[in-house]
């Protein structure tokens, strides 16, 4: 797949990007341990089976027995075990063969799972094999975008250089939802993310990354929803309704996301939704940038 575009913009349930991977969570060793004499083990492999015995590394050849295929197997195997007595000696360990282990559910482990002083319980890569488990799902089936009303929304260079796909066709159906978040905002679960090639995309934003836009007054003082900003981009920005400000607005250790509810372009003066800039409020000089803008995808690594 090409690289020299990552491209990629979220409208209702369309995905447009230039380039696509799964979001994925780096587990080299779930965690560590060592075998003893009189260790249990099992195993986990992407082309396992639940209704095996998980004591093989891999299928044997009649294909009738080899590792489990998900955490929770190994876990009800090893709650058999101490169901008939208590841990051996050597503990027990669960080998996880090299893949991406695709999760919708939480994997949960309580008192019952826990090892002891003299047998612990192990989940940890095999070998020096890779392992992701990942709560993502990889996006393919990209076409090039055709719909005239995206493309004259974006910069020419972007143009012939995104491509989408449906989610909803791929059973991607909860995107998530931004909220106001950030210094002293209780805690969030991130919106829908983008990962190509390990690395997360970022939603296209104006100024571009590495620039910060500048407030330049405050109509209705610190605490009021409006700021003031300089210069003309903003006019081109046909849909200001999911468009996000992410700001440190007075002090440059306090940051907070906020939902531009309208934008004064002749006053260029940006409305936001109450709860407006958090804590400390607006001031002169704070520094922000907008995002999630399809008219700002203009370069690499940007989306919306």
């Amino acid at each position: 797949m090409h690289t020299r575009w990552l491209h990629w913009l979220m409208i209702g349930c369309l995905l447009v990007v230039y380039a696509v991977a799964p979001e994925r969570i780096e587990a080299q060793t779930l965690n560590a341990s060592t075998q003893a004499s009189g260790a249990v083990n099992y195993y986990l492999a992407t082309n396992g089976n639940d209704a095996w015995s998980g004591k093989l590394a891999a299928p044997n050849t009649a294909n009738t027995d080899g590792p489990f295929a998900t955490l929770e197997a190994a876990q009800a195997a090893i709650r058999k075990i101490r169901v008939r007595g208590s841990l051996p000696t050597g503990g027990v360990t669960v080998w996880i063969r090299g893949g991406s282990y695709y999760r919708s559910n939480t994997f949960t482990l309580t008192s019952q799972d826990a090892g002891t002083s003299t047998a612990s319980v192990t989940y940890q890569a095999y070998g020096n094999e890779t392992v992701h488990i990942t709560g993502g799902k990889t996006v393919t089936d990209f076409t090039p975008v055709t719909d005239p009303t995206i493309l004259n929304r974006l910069p020419a260079v972007a143009q012939p250089n995104v491509l989408q796909t449906d989610l909803k066709a791929q059973g991607i159906t909860d995107f998530g939802q931004y909220v106001t978040r950030g210094s002293y905002y209780p805690t969030a679960t991130a919106a829908l993310e983008l990962f190509f090639q390990d690395q997360p995309m970022t939603l296209a934003r104006w100024p571009n990354p590495g620039s910060w836009a500048t407030i330049t007054s405050v109509p209705n003082g610190a605490n009021g929803a409006t700021i003031g900003y300089a210069g003309d981009e903003p006019a081109q920005w046909s849909n200001v309704q999911d468009i996000w400000l992410h700001g440190f607005w007075t002090w440059n250790w306090a940051d907070s996301y906020v939902n531009v509810t309208g934008i004064n372009t002749v006053n260029r003066v940006i409305t936001t939704a109450s709860p407006y800039a958090g804590t400390y409020g607006y001031s002169v000089g704070g520094r922000f940038y907008a995002q999630n803008i399809l008219e700002e995808l203009d370069q690499p690594g940007n989306g919306i």
